[in-house]
């Protein structure tokens, strides 16, 4: 019967517990953001891996601030995972676009390593930074918070920077997410899961870096019909 089946069918099997070597370089770079409870709350768990993180943020810098210095920090750091937070400053710039090279140019430093750029969690509907992040810095996964971090999000008198309960409920979100997102070492093709990084992470699902100006693929579909008719009456 279904019921003796189910009974002797194994559990699933449990996710491989997250390990990475010790002495792995993660380099973090980011605006006061990174600084606002992220970091701080990422530490201990990098640390508890045995990982020399080193987080370099300034405060009211832009992804322009950062596109000229990638290429000597990861020359000076080797890093084995870039972790990059910016955009918040950029949340109400005037030309969003403009900065697309920018967000290009940091990602391509970066080279072949993995990468991950974590988005701000808003506290204000931005003009457009978020989607140029979006769609431009493949292949560098990319984090949602606004997506991803429940919310809302305690933040500080400013009301703009998370507090550090606020700051430490994103790291949460994005460490689980990062655990998540992690290539098991030996997962993978062949004697390529030998040469990959030790941070070596999940490749992006299509809809990761796709535009959320533009409507899913399924609603264009649905409103060529409606086009067509339209033409038809012309």
């Amino acid at each position: 019967s279904a019921a003796s089946a189910a009974a002797v069918a194994p559990p699933p099997a449990a996710p491989p517990e997250f390990s990475v070597p010790p002495n792995t370089a993660v380099l973090h770079i980011g605006d006061s953001f990174a600084l606002a409870g992220f970091a701080q709350a990422l530490r201990p768990r990098m640390e508890a891996h045995r990982v020399r993180y080193a987080v370099k943020a300034e405060t009211s810098s832009y992804t322009v601030t950062w596109a000229s210095r990638m290429e000597l920090l990861v020359a000076n750091y080797q890093p084995d995972l870039v972790i990059i937070s910016l955009g918040a400053n950029e949340v109400e710039n005037v030309n969003p676009p403009a900065h697309a090279g920018a967000v290009r140019r940091i990602v391509k430093a970066i080279g072949g390593r993995p990468c991950v750029w974590v988005s701000p969690p808003l506290w204000r509907k931005d003009t457009g930074i978020i989607d140029v992040i979006r769609t431009n810095s493949a292949p560098c996964r990319f984090f949602d918070s606004d997506a991803l971090v429940p919310g809302p999000l305690p933040r500080k008198k400013d009301k703009i920077h998370p507090n550090e309960v606020g700051g430490a409920r994103w790291a949460d979100a994005f460490w689980a997410w990062l655990m998540a997102e992690h290539l098991p070492p030996g997962e993978g093709e062949g004697g390529e899961a030998t040469k990959r990084s030790p941070w070596a992470l999940r490749p992006s699902p299509p809809e990761e870096h796709r535009s959320r100006a533009q409507p899913p693929e399924s609603a264009l579909q649905q409103s060529e019909p409606a086009a067509a008719r339209q033409v038809e009456r012309l």
